[in-house]
């Protein structure tokens, strides 16, 4: 809940009622009455459109490790849009990160590029099922996972239809999920590792 007054984060939201379904562009950030609009940050301190300085402590989603606006990064940004914004024919780049990516990571030699967690779960449940050669997928209860009819099986199930404790049932988040979705999802209960384990 946002106790402290935010006016022009409570207008914007009144805005982006009209505009967008539920007032925001992710479920993750409306909290309380609405969500806190940031404006800018630097470090590890986000300023919102109302002024109040927070400590920021997801680093949005953890992609931000080196904190908002890290001079080195800004600097190597600013030089690769004076070349291009995007292309859709691969690059150097890429190659190079990767390699670097793997040369890091002793657990893997290949790796994929995505554009969002979402669809790094999407892939990494397709290669899971092609790799074990079975269907199902074991999710834990209440855990997010992205916007993907099956990582969003049981993200916020209700008192009404949880289940036993030991064995949560699979309930779709939303309702335009096909029935099919929570047929091939095994929920487990959150931090129970020997559950986990059946």
């Amino acid at each position: 809940m946002v106790k402290t007054p935010c006016p022009n984060s409570e207008a914007l939201f009144e805005r982006a009622r009209k505009i967008l379904p539920g007032g925001v562009s992710r479920n993750t950030i409306l909290r309380g009455n609405h969500p806190l609009y940031a404006a800018s940050g630097k470090g590890c301190v986000v300023r919102d459109v109302d002024g109040v300085e927070r400590l920021d402590f997801a680093n949005n989603m953890a992609s931000h490790i080196h904190g908002h606006a890290f001079a080195p990064i800004v600097e190597a940004v600013s030089k690769q849009l004076e070349k291009s914004t995007a292309f859709t024919m691969a690059t150097e780049q890429e190659v190079a990160y990767g390699e670097h990516l793997c040369g890091r990571s002793g657990g893997f030699d290949k790796i994929r590029f995505v554009n969002s967690g979402t669809e790094a779960v999407m892939a990494g449940m397709k290669a899971a099922r092609a790799f074990t050669g079975r269907a199902k997928i074991a999710k834990v209860e209440g855990s997010y996972h992205g916007a993907y009819d099956f990582a969003e099986v049981s993200q916020a199930p209700t008192p009404q239809n949880w289940g036993p404790q030991d064995h949560p049932n699979a309930v779709p988040l939303a309702q335009g999920t096909p029935r099919g979705i929570s047929d091939e999802m095994i929920i487990i209960p959150f931090n129970d590792a020997e559950k986990a384990l059946e």
